[in-house]
């Protein structure tokens, strides 16, 4: 998708956002409204990336952004912390290893790592974080990315807003489901199912099948619950 469409698309977002009233419709909308701007970032990202590339006339151009999604984090009173894991990066000069924050994002770039550029982009953190006291350092087979918390001692839970709004809304519908341990039960798995990869996706998938076989048998020779359950101890 283009980054005009993209603009376009969140432009209107925020207009049925500004109108919506219920808190599923604004939990949806935020939602989207936030990956779409992931997507501008990245998009503008990579534009800005090549367009350096043709003024420097190098053979950088040739070079594809792979994309980073996964990360540690941690936090101490005054900082959140994120662990970025890049076999070799230590090799790379200091300006070859770049992040860029606003008061509620950053983006890492990492050029020239064994003949690719690595990038990372994290929009809608928790709470604001102060941009002149942010750092990263150059560690072995890591970049590790410390964010100045705006307020010390303020915990965070997550690292970003959606990532609240996501777990709210899990715990809710969690909570609904406190008197009925079986629909809790089936609830949980079915987000494990829906969020795991292929090998999790196939094991939780076993281990449902194998539940009901078991409580089926349970309820013939006067089991209950528990019964049809201990498989999923494999988990």
């Amino acid at each position: 998708m283009s980054l005009e469409q993209l603009k376009s698309d969140v432009a209107e977002i925020a207009a049925f956002l500004a109108q919506a009233k219920g808190a599923r419709v604004k939990g949806v909308l935020t939602t989207a409204k936030a990956e779409a701007e992931r997507e501008i970032v990245n998009l503008e990202m990579k534009a800005k990336i090549a367009a350096e590339r043709e003024a420097s006339g190098s053979g950088d151009a040739k070079r594809y952004l792979h994309e980073l999604t996964n990360y540690g984090w941690d936090q101490s009173e005054k900082f959140v912390k994120l662990f970025i894991t890049l076999n070799g990066v230590q090799g790379c000069t200091e300006e070859d290893v770049t992040v860029s924050y606003t008061p509620t994002s950053l983006q890492l770039h990492v050029r020239d790592l064994q003949g690719k550029d690595f990038g990372l982009t994290v929009n809608n953190l928790l709470h604001g974080i102060d941009v002149d006291k942010s750092y990263r350092k150059i560690k072995q087979n890591m970049v590790a990315i410390y964010l100045k918390k705006s307020k010390d001692d303020v915990h965070w839970d997550v690292l970003t807003a959606i990532q609240k709004r996501l777990k709210q809304k899990a715990d809710s519908e969690l909570s609904k489901d406190s008197d009925n341990p079986e629909s809790a039960l089936v609830n949980i798995m079915k987000k494990m199912y829906n969020e795991g990869d292929s090998k999790t996706k196939q094991m939780i998938a076993k281990a449902w099948t194998e539940s009901q076989d078991k409580a089926k048998l349970g309820k013939e020779a006067g089991g209950g619950l528990a019964g049809g359950l201990d498989t999923l101890g494999d988990l």
